[in-house]
């Protein structure tokens, strides 16, 4: 059962607001940088406190066993080299958020902190379908996954809307509280992209003097109102580390390769109409052996699983059928797993966004060209 919610709470600061989806809460913001991170953190306040008492503090220093000198350490390096604008964002939050710099420094920082736990664990999976695979227009789904207990944080889920005064595009990111970057996304020009690790293909080798992808991808939105443009990003950026990125606008999807030495556009595509993205190259051009998937997450398990699902429903494919297709377990043929902590639907057509949390909510429909 989908639930198209309405806002039932409506919050306002400094030029800010916040409204609620059945669970989830979006924050539509406004200004400078440094404005938008105040509206932000005075919005979501709540939200920070609580994310950081069960994520930071119970997960990984008292349940963890991570001291507190090595994870400010980390989360300092991974902001060392952030863009200043989102620099910006981070300390206008701390200073309404309710929580010090550092601690919001921990927040934004939180997935990368428990990095090294994530061995054998399934590392996110998104499909595409347009033309002869959709009843009408693009329809893009995505599985974040991570470690199962970021389910627990489900009710923290955010999406942040930033409009920025410099003339910039305006983005929806989607994401913990605190994260200021983008692993799913999409900005005003209706340009989707979702990022999974790419780790199985492009290797573990990873630049700690570079500018984070996740930050780069963010930047990358603000500045693109076309798929071209957004490539010629993707040509001219050295990742940090190794990702597939799939990304699509109304009419079509391109999927991204990219470790840290190079990045190539997949352009052998059998399926005209279908992308399915999980965690390793298909572009036969990079001349690397199919994965081991006991290994690698079970990746060439769930993107054939996706593909078969696409064929099988060819033609069919709508917004309601993703959702079915997104709720198909893995042992069921599916690609979710226990590690699955969200999913999330995009239709830029439409400008609509549909998120759930296995096992905590259900499908709820968000109209984000309404705040885009």
């Amino acid at each position: 059962m989908t639930n198209s919610a309405a806002d039932t709470e409506c919050k306002n600061f400094e030029g800010g607001r916040s409204v609620e989806f059945g669970n989830f809460k979006l924050l539509d913001l406004r200004g400078t940088w440094r404005e938008m991170g105040r509206q932000y953190g005075a919005l979501a306040s709540g939200a920070l406190r609580g994310m950081y008492a069960r994520a930071i503090e119970e997960k990984l220093l008292n349940g963890g066993g991570k001291s507190r000198e090595t994870i400010e350490a980390a989360a300092k390096e991974f902001h060392s080299n952030y863009p200043y604008k989102l620099k910006e964002v981070l300390t206008g939050i701390s200073e309404t958020g309710g929580l010090e710099f550092g601690k919001i420094l921990l927040l934004n920082a939180v997935e990368v902190l428990v990095a090294d736990e994530l061995w054998s664990q399934a590392y996110c999976s998104g499909i595409a379908v347009w033309g002869e695979y959709s009843s009408g227009s693009l329809i893009y789904g995505r599985n974040y996954d991570y470690l199962h207990w970021f389910r627990e944080l489900g009710e923290y889920l955010t999406i942040a809307i930033f409009h920025p005064a410099d003339g910039s595009l305006a983005v929806a990111t989607i994401g913990y509280p605190g994260e200021i970057y983008v692993t799913t996304g999409i900005n005003e020009r209706g340009i989707f992209l979702e990022l999974n690790n790419g780790e199985p293909s492009g290797g573990a080798l990873q630049y700690r003097n570079r500018v984070p992808a996740v930050a780069e991808l963010f930047m990358f939105l603000l500045d693109s109102p076309d798929l071209d443009q957004l490539e010629s990003f993707f040509h001219s950026t050295r990742s940090n580390f190794a990702y597939v990125v799939g990304a699509a606008d109304d009419q079509t999807s391109r999927c991204f390769e990219w470790p840290v030495f190079d990045v190539k556009r997949r352009l052998s595509v059998r399926r005209p109409g279908l992308m399915v993205a999980t965690n390793h190259f298909t572009e036969p051009s990079w001349g690397l052996p199919k994965p081991d998937d006991e290994k690698f997450f079970r990746t060439r398990e769930r993107r054939q699983n996706l593909l078969n699902l696409a064929e099988h429903f060819k033609g069919s494919i709508d917004a309601a059928r993703m959702k079915k297709i997104l709720d198909t377990r893995i042992e069921d043929l599916g690609a979710t797993t226990d590690s699955t902590v969200y999913q999330v639907i995009a239709e830029p057509r439409s400008m609509t966004l549909s998120l759930k949390i296995p096992e905590m909510t259900e499908w709820t429909d968000v109209p984000i060209g309404n705040f885009l």
